[in-house]
């Protein structure tokens, strides 16, 4: 199962690398908006990040109790961080970094392992935020508590993932924040999967390929 779940990180990895050749650049803004895929209501789901130099990325929220305003354009200035999120949402902690675990349905999602349905926004959405001591895992059912459980059975809960697991490597946390009349005020932390240089990326495709090539 994780040679399986190994190889599909690996393709999205790279798919997304390849697509996306500008990295976002902490002196850019940033502003949101709901994907197609979103729930109407919900505050969670699949978002679209949009920096300032045009580059766009499918992400995830990490907190439960933050807000994050897609409307009228608000743009935002950010940090992209390696050790966690600023604030640390429900669970605590600042920073409050992203488990293996967390990065695996991440990427699981990007990759199109995880069918991209509105339902299974909604789903990777409430299994991330239960990951990551959001939610009460037992509040899950369906898609959202499969998910969890394939995470939770083939990948480390407690770790960093950006810093401890080579895999994830190139995520990061997308802290967002605004500073209002000298104060700065962080806002809903984001999963985001930067690009790896083109060749590296191209590389990785290939190992991915030869690896499903050895499973059949």
């Amino acid at each position: 199962m994780q040679n399986r779940i190994t190889a599909t990180i690996t393709t999205a990895i790279a798919a997304v690398s390849i697509a996306s050749l500008l990295a976002p650049a902490s002196a850019d803004s940033v502003t949101f908006d709901y994907s197609s895929l979103h729930e109407t209501g919900f505050p969670g789901g699949e978002f679209i990040a949009e920096f300032a130099n045009g580059s766009t990325y499918r992400t995830f929220c990490l907190e439960s109790d933050e807000e994050l305003s897609v409307s009228y354009n608000l743009s935002y200035q950010y940090s992209l961080d390696t050790d966690g999120a600023v604030g640390g949402g429900a669970s605590g902690g600042s920073p409050d970094p992203i488990s293996s675990a967390t990065a695996s349905v991440y990427l699981g999602w990007l990759n199109g392992d995880i069918d991209q349905t509105t339902e299974n926004s909604t789903a990777v959405q409430n299994a991330i935020w239960a990951l990551e001591g959001e939610i009460d895992p037992n509040s899950l059912d369906g898609n959202a508590e499969d998910i969890y459980n394939e995470a939770v059975a083939n990948f480390s809960t407690s770790d960093n993932a950006i810093t401890d697991n080579e895999l994830f490597s190139n995520l990061r946390v997308l802290n967002p924040f605004r500073d209002i009349e000298g104060e700065r005020f962080y806002y809903q932390s984001q999963i985001i999967l930067i690009p790896l240089p083109a060749a590296s990326g191209l590389a990785l495709a290939g190992l991915a390929a030869v690896g499903m090539r050895r499973r059949r």
